[in-house]
């Protein structure tokens, strides 16, 4: 009897254990996706999806003097024509009663809420990389947490 109890013990023990090891809680994740497939005859993409996907900062610099601004690049494409652009909005950093203006330039066009021209006919028959810049107007602002939002209309344009 004895022999049996000693033989039968471990072999409990081993299976308890190992079913211990299948008790655990198992770990679930959502990944978001999109994807974005532009037409053969007009796009206008971010050459770096982080400039439209993420913040971004604009902080204050103190060592240089200045508000820090947003470079990018915007490859474009419009094999029947030029390619117009124009916000929808006047472009502002907010806080509260404060506001900084915003400069926003689109292959070196300063943009505004009426549409113009930023890549001509010949250019954008060819895929076209415009610089693409967002900077602060004037000196340096008052104090405070700012935020804001551009909305930029890249269209095609005969």
């Amino acid at each position: 009897m004895l022999k049996k109890i000693a033989f039968a013990a471990p072999l409990a023990v081993l299976a308890l254990s190992s079913s211990m090891a299948f008790a655990a809680t198992e770990a679930k994740h959502s990944i978001s996706l999109i994807a974005h497939v532009p037409a053969d005859d007009f796009y206008a993409v971010p050459v770096d999806s982080d400039l439209v996907n993420k913040d971004q900062d604009m902080s204050y610099n103190p060592s240089t003097g200045s508000m820090r601004t947003v470079d990018g690049h915007f490859d474009v494409l419009h094999t029947a024509g030029k390619v117009n652009a124009r916000l929808e909005g006047v472009p502002k950093l907010i806080a509260g009663n404060k506001a900084i203006d915003l400069k926003v330039e689109l292959n070196g066009k300063a943009l505004t809420t009426t549409s113009q021209e930023v890549v001509g006919d010949t250019e954008s028959n060819t895929r076209y990389r415009a610089p693409f810049k967002i900077s602060a107007v004037g000196g340096k602002p008052d104090s405070g947490d700012y935020t804001g939002v551009v909305m930029l209309v890249v269209e095609p344009s005969v």
